[in-house]
């Protein structure tokens, strides 16, 4: 969805610049930042946010959820008031599952850093999996106006507004998202308004006939699986959901959207169809 330098997320150039500032704040402060000579020999010096942070990564890399959820709640409880940890630690938190733990983080930046809003898309997948659908679509609404050419926002607008209200009325309000490069989105994209799916399929398949075993025919495969299997579910067919979201996950890329592909198999899989 997104790329913020080696964090693939939302593609965005100018959005990624603002994050990558955030999080390399975090960073340059961290390097002087060492523990404190101990009282005694008994005191247990806190770590410093940046170890925490790569012990997250690490973690997260592992698929370590336990230990990734421990790391952010040590930067809540060490570094509570400071709003890189708060940021990252939101982000830690969506990405092994903790939904709620995440909202709560986010909304916290936003309370202490108003400013940010926009660029939170983050915000709006934590709030999809909490169900607040309303507050979702309203997220992604207004990171549009910050990153405009991003098509994967434009599809978890959708879906907000699918559940929200209805997938007719998800269909009448798509996001404008011209220029998006990435393979297979353009056709995502005309999925969204037309229903589409075989011209994604179509699509993914020609990028491993023009470049087999690659890496972008690996993403392809990725992304459009994930937004197959988004799709499906804007539209209540379950089944398929689970199937598109599985296949995505079978060969998952180790970055931001590929743990969300999981948290987002795992809430299917705990789904029930409603009456």
């Amino acid at each position: 969805m997104f790329v913020f330098g080696s964090m693939p997320v939302f593609r965005r150039a100018m959005v990624g610049c603002v994050w990558l500032a955030l999080v390399a704040a975090v960073q340059i402060a961290a390097i002087g930042q060492q523990p404190k000579e101990a009282d005694s020999d008994l005191s247990v010096p806190a770590a410093t946010l940046s170890s925490l942070r790569i012990q997250a990564s690490e973690s997260l890399r592992a698929g370590k959820l336990s230990l990734a959820t421990a790391a952010a709640d040590a930067m809540i409880t060490d570094y509570g008031d400071d709003v890189q940890a708060i940021a990252a630690a939101g982000d830690i938190y969506l990405r092994s599952g903790k939904v709620q733990k995440s909202v709560r983080q986010f909304d916290r930046l936003v309370n202490r850093q108003p400013s940010q809003m926009p660029y939170l898309w983050q915000r709006g997948i934590a709030l999809y999996f909490a169900g607040k659908y309303d507050e979702a679509a309203d997220q992604f609404a207004k990171h549009r106006r910050v990153n405009p050419n991003d098509v994967e926002n434009a599809a978890w607008h959708f879906l907000c507004i699918a559940k929200d209200q209805s997938p007719e009325k998800a269909k009448q309000m798509v996001l404008p998202a011209p220029g998006d490069g990435r393979e297979p989105m353009n056709e995502v994209l005309a999925m969204l308004s037309s229903g589409d799916t075989q011209s994604v399929r179509a699509r993914i398949d020609q990028v491993h006939r023009d470049s087999p075993g690659s890496r972008s025919a690996k993403e392809a495969t990725f992304y459009g699986e994930l937004y197959l299997g988004l799709y499906a579910d804007a539209w209540g067919d379950l089944a398929e959901a689970k199937a598109r979201m599985d296949a995505a996950c079978r060969d998952t890329p180790p970055h931001y959207m590929g743990d969300v592909a999981r948290v987002y198999a795992e809430h299917l899989r705990q789904s029930t169809v409603l009456p």
